[in-house]
């Protein structure tokens, strides 16, 4: 009866011994030998690619450019007074990616900011390679045509013009009317229709306000006052200025 019953394949198994061993693709010979030809075939590829004409030197212009715009923005991250006195999109003179920013909130009615205007340009062009100044809008509540000074100085600025109306505001500071604020900007040769425009157009007035809210918010409470590598400065008088940024340059 023995003989007829099924046969029982793990009868004769021995479990004592080690289960077999099935290496993986990559561990036989041809596994290895497609792993060596892809490295050697990815090491070519990045030989010609590196040695092709142009390679670095592409390379290069776009580190620069990266670089350009971080020392553009003059590692305002630097601390948060900087940040807020600096703007990257604010009228400015100078070089850029200077070593020494200044700062200026400034108002055109302002009787002291016509001296600062002055003394600024000579030293703006005295410290050119080291210097970048940055004019900013802060119009006093007792100065009630500043704020059309601000605007028309910002609409010039769009018309490549900023500059030249500063000066001439500054000029006529006494007489600051819509009627002499017109006139000027005629004498600067501007698209009249498309200055009227800007100078009352929300986004200009936004920057003008902008402004005077990181004023407020570096509790600045008169004209003018400078800022030079986001450090608020305490200037006696305006040749204090220059002496502030020799210390600077000579480190």
């Amino acid at each position: 009866m023995l003989e007829n019953q099924p046969i029982n394949p793990l009868n004769n198994y021995n479990y004592n011994q080690p289960f077999p061993s099935y290496k993986k693709w990559y561990q036989k010979k041809w596994g290895l030998a497609i792993i060596v030809f892809i490295i050697i075939v990815v090491l070519l590829l990045s030989l010609l690619v590196i040695s092709t004409p142009g390679f670095l030197k592409s390379s290069a212009s776009e580190s620069g450019l990266i670089i350009d715009k971080i020392t553009a923005a003059n590692l305002l991250a630097q601390t948060p007074q900087r940040q807020l006195a600096e703007k990257l999109d604010r009228p400015h003179l100078g070089q850029v990616n200077a070593k020494l920013v200044i700062v200026e909130f400034s108002d055109f009615e302002c009787p002291a900011c016509i001296a600062a205007s002055v003394y600024i340009k000579d030293v703006t062009s005295k410290y050119a390679q080291d210097l970048k100044f940055v004019y900013r809008h802060f119009p006093l509540e007792q100065h009630p045509l500043a704020m059309g000074a601000a605007t028309a100085a910002e609409a010039a600025g769009l018309q490549g013009k900023f500059w030249e109306m500063h000066d001439l505001l500054f000029q006529k500071q006494g007489d600051l009317n819509d009627e002499v604020i017109k006139q000027l900007a005629k004498d600067l040769q501007l698209d009249m229709i498309k200055f009227d425009a800007d100078k009352n157009s929300q986004n200009i007035k936004q920057k003008i306000q902008n402004d005077t809210n990181d004023a407020l918010s570096l509790k600045i409470n008169s004209t003018p006052t400078f800022f030079l590598n986001g450090q608020r400065l305490k200037l006696v008088n305006l040749t204090d200025l220059e002496a502030e940024i020799k210390k600077i340059i000579d480190k």
